[in-house]
């Protein structure tokens, strides 16, 4: 089975995104977390899924999302196994 692995980088602007909820809002901090999560366990089972990039960076590939992040470091953070 296949898993993801969050990058140094990345895990520190999730660090800074769960103290930004601990301050306003728990549940919506639980929900956010929750739904990354599942995108990232959808990512992992079907990595060649969503737009791809390949013409900016080979392998780069692009998937919408409710929320705005910053295209690069979101994929540089998942990575198989």
């Amino acid at each position: 089975m296949s898993r993801y692995v969050i990058n140094v980088l990345a895990s520190q602007d999730l660090n800074e995104i769960a103290d930004y909820f601990a301050e306003t809002s728990v549940e919506a901090g639980e929900r956010f977390f929750q739904a990354f999560n599942r995108k990232c366990q959808q990512l992992v089972a079907f990595p060649d899924s969503g737009k791809s990039y390949a013409n900016i960076r080979f392998g780069l590939r692009g998937h919408a999302w409710k929320v705005t992040l910053s295209f690069t470091e979101f994929w540089m953070m998942a990575s198989k196994f």
